[in-house]
């Protein structure tokens, strides 16, 4: 036996997962395979590359890279002592990464034409289906990580999108705000200078505030309210109202007209109306910057309040009743910046008066997480979703309707297999509908699907008793 064949041996030797292997074995399967060595920041595989080997490191270190986009993740490393590639069993086929030396390798290369020999030598087929199966593991366990990071992301940066913008509106809003506030003295002297009785004070309050209390809620079409507005500016410089022109834009947001106006001015004094008019503008423009405040904390406290029904925040892991209008729409929130991007509508049909319906409600919204965001992907530029929910023979229906494209007939019978994707590589791990499968069977319940192009539907059936 050569040296470096002589060096192969003893490195298999030292190996764990060979420890109880006979040394006649393991001498055979080095003078039945090929040694390779491979230099630093050598590629030796990319995705799509077709695996008909066993890889063996017997010194060195090679790292796994996932594309992602237009960049890499690094998965892990293959290190001095690591199996990998096709081993006996196996239904491995091709790459998913790319296999980059770190630093110079040698490796035991077996190829598969040779694993009908190795399963006749119980100890060293022993040592590679245990190998096999703690790979299983790993990965799977790593995928399973990696699917729920991926996801965790999107909702995150959905999450965040949707929490700016009413963020950004109570900013905008507060600095307005202030900035009214600060010129408050000079209108204050102005107003105090006013004469008027109780009787003409009433009579103007009872018009602002009722204007007030209604809310900006002006829902003429664009070209109305561009035309009330001239009317109202025009009314106001009749009357030698000089700031009538930025006066007008407020007023008819709140659903003033020249009738209002001439009500104002039959209660006040003419050299008293611009005044009373400027005080007028400043409440209704306070009201609308408070109510614009008012909004937004309460979109964020409804964000917040989404958030903590979706992660099942304060609860226990028993089973418990299933909200299921709450946490769809919950879900729904989570994922509705995605679907403003695509202007995907998402309709929910759940009836109010079905039976109590027991579940994991954390792990229950991960199944209509996976199902709502899959739908998303598949449907066009406003597409639609509809979830609906009925009741029939002490069974709840749920129907996941989208008019995507379709799932090609081929594909079909595989979608719930793990690691199966029809996503780019980098895009898609294979694990959600994975992941729902199994939750759906831990609940004793079952899932199936149709599909044609325009119409698919993922049918959910929960058994009530």
């Amino acid at each position: 036996m050569s040296t470096l064949k002589e060096f192969a041996v003893q490195k298999l030797h030292s190996f764990p997962q060979f420890e109880n292997v006979p040394v006649d074995q393991l001498d055979w399967l080095v003078e039945n395979s090929r040694i390779c060595t491979y230099m630093t920041d050598e590629r030796i595989m990319e995705p799509g590359t077709e695996i008909d080997k066993m890889f063996i490191i017997l010194d060195g270190r090679i790292r796994i890279q996932l594309p992602r986009g237009s960049s890499f993740t690094s998965i892990g490393d293959f290190v001095i002592g690591d199996i990998s590639g096709r081993l006996p069993f196996s239904r491995m086929q091709s790459t998913l990464a790319h296999l980059v030396v770190m630093e110079d390798t040698t490796i035991l290369e077996t190829h598969e034409d040779l694993f009908v020999e190795i399963t006749k030598r119980y100890e060293l087929i022993e040592a590679f289906v245990h190998s096999l199966s703690d790979r299983i593991r790993s990965f799977t366990s790593q995928q399973q990580q990696n699917e729920k990071l991926v996801a965790l992301g999107k909702l995150s940066a959905g999450l965040a999108h949707e929490l700016n913008n009413p963020a950004s509106a109570m900013v905008r809003g507060a600095t307005e705000l202030k900035k009214r506030l600060s010129q408050t003295p000079d209108k204050l002297k102005a107003v105090m200078n006013i004469k008027l009785t109780n009787d003409q004070v009433d009579a103007v309050n009872d018009l602002v505030f009722k204007k007030a209390g209604s809310g900006s809620s002006n829902q003429q079409s664009l070209m109305e309210r561009t035309a009330l507005e001239d009317e109202l500016t025009d009314w106001m410089e009749d009357h030698g109202v000089e700031e009538g022109f930025e006066y007008s834009e407020t007023f008819a947001e709140f659903c003033f007209n020249t009738e209002d106006l001439e009500f104002v001015s039959a209660h006040v004094e003419d050299e008293y109306l611009s005044v009373v008019l400027g005080w007028i503008e400043d409440v209704l423009t306070t009201e609308k910057m408070v109510e614009e405040i008012e909004d937004s904390a309460r979109r964020i406290s409804d964000l917040v309040s989404s958030v903590k029904t979706y992660s099942h925040m304060d609860r226990g892991t028993d089973k418990e009743v299933v909200e299921l209008k709450k946490v769809l729409k919950s879900t729904v929130t989570m994922l509705n910046h995605k679907a403003k991007q695509k202007k995907v509508e998402i309709e929910l049909n759940i009836p109010s008066d079905l039976s109590e319906f027991y579940g994991y409600v954390s792990e229950l919204n991960q199944v209509w997480t996976n199902l709502l965001d899959n739908a998303i992907d598949a449907v066009p530029q406003d597409g639609k979703i509809e979830v609906k929910a009925e009741e029939k023979n002490k069974n709840l229906y749920l129907f996941f309707k989208d008019n995507g494209s379709g799932i090609p007939e081929d594909v079909l019978p595989k979608i719930f297999d793990p690691f199966f994707t029809t996503k780019d590589v980098g895009e898609g791990t294979g694990l959600g509908l994975d992941v729902v499968h199994k939750i759906i069977e831990k609940h004793g319940a079952s899932i199936d699907v149709e599909s044609k192009p325009g119409q698919t539907t993922f049918e959910l059936c929960f058994p009530l008793d």
